[in-house]
């Protein structure tokens, strides 16, 4: 049976009671002591008169200094005898108050024990809520993420709608162009044929101009690009418009301003760029492809017209 601090030591108050108790009611009140020598004995010296005309009176002394010698015995063998159980209560309450002691300190141990399991459990709560938290910022941002694709994959579909729409209207106006040309050619049949093929120069440098205004404008910040493709006015004039086309899409910084470079694009016949490579600055190059790369396809180039396929660009960005 487990008993606490506080009935531990009412026992021991208790049981001290008794004992100051039993020793007060044992000492004898009849003649003083003398203390224990270091052996253990006592020593007791009685000084008897004499007893004058009483032949008689040693004797009596002798007998009452034995009687008391005996009680004196029978005293000191009782407050031993008290002594010792005295000092047994007190070793048993000391050890019922080590017993109380440790089953204290036990008491204490698993408590500690208990609350740093429950900081443990806490903390693990804590870390498992942190980690739920971070999966639903991880799917929002990827919620977000296929938003933005999506978004740019409609912004992709218009722009592929308004090349579209750009190529009818150039292919529209290419047909007038040759329509006009026909009549033109008609008109001044009997004209000398050199002087005929310089007007045809002059009218298809003038309508190519016409054309690239019309169709693509100028972008703010981009001047100066020139085409550099070999070969039929054709060429030339296709080569201007694909110039122009990425002049629109370039995006530049201070850093390109005047740094020239040469682009050479490989087109196939629908109009997909099939190579492209640059020389010169190399950050002006990596804007310039990575402009290419954004467009992906080109105007279809004129039919028969083979160096439309192999465009050489001279550009220089300029703000």
């Amino acid at each position: 049976m487990k008993i606490g601090v506080i009935t531990a030591f009412i026992i021991a108050l208790v049981v001290h009671l008794m004992i100051l108790l039993l020793l007060f009611v044992n000492v004898s009140l009849d003649k003083p002591q003398r203390p224990q020598d270091s052996k253990g004995n006592i020593m007791h010296a009685v000084v008897i008169p004499p007893a004058k005309g009483n032949p008689n009176a040693n004797t009596n002394n002798k007998a009452q200094s034995q009687k008391d010698t005996n009680a004196q015995k029978e005293q000191e063998k009782k407050q031993q005898e008290l002594l010792k159980k005295k000092e047994a209560l007190e070793k048993k309450v000391a050890e019922q108050k080590a017993l109380e002691a440790k089953r204290q300190e036990t008491l204490a141990l698993k408590k500690k024990q208990e609350e740093e399991k429950k900081k443990a459990l806490e903390e693990a709560k804590r870390k498992e809520e942190e980690k739920k938290k971070a999966l639903e910022e991880a799917k929002r941002k990827e919620e977000e993420k296929k938003k933005a694709l999506e978004e740019l994959k409609k912004k992709e579909e218009a722009k592929k709608k308004a090349e579209e729409e750009l190529k009818k209207k150039e292919e529209a106006k290419k047909k007038a162009l040759e329509e006009a040309k026909k009549k033109e050619e008609a008109r001044k049949k009997e004209e000398a044929k050199k002087k005929a093929e310089e007007e045809a120069k002059k009218q298809a440098s003038e309508r190519a101009d016409s054309i690239e205004d019309d169709l693509f404008g100028m972008e703010d910040g981009v001047q100066g690009g020139q085409g550099l493709g070999s070969g039929t006015g054709t060429s030339e004039v296709y080569g201007t418009k694909v110039q122009t086309l990425i002049e629109q899409h370039w995006r530049i910084d201070p850093s390109m301003n005047g740094k020239s470079v040469i682009v050479r694009v490989t087109i196939g016949e629908d109009g997909l760029i099939v190579q492209q490579n640059c020389q010169g600055d190399s950050v002006v190059c990596k804007s310039a492809l990575a402009t290419l790369d954004l467009i992906g396809m080109l105007p279809m180039p004129p039919k028969g017209c083979e160096d439309c396929k192999n465009i050489v660009i001279k550009m220089t960005p300029k703000l």
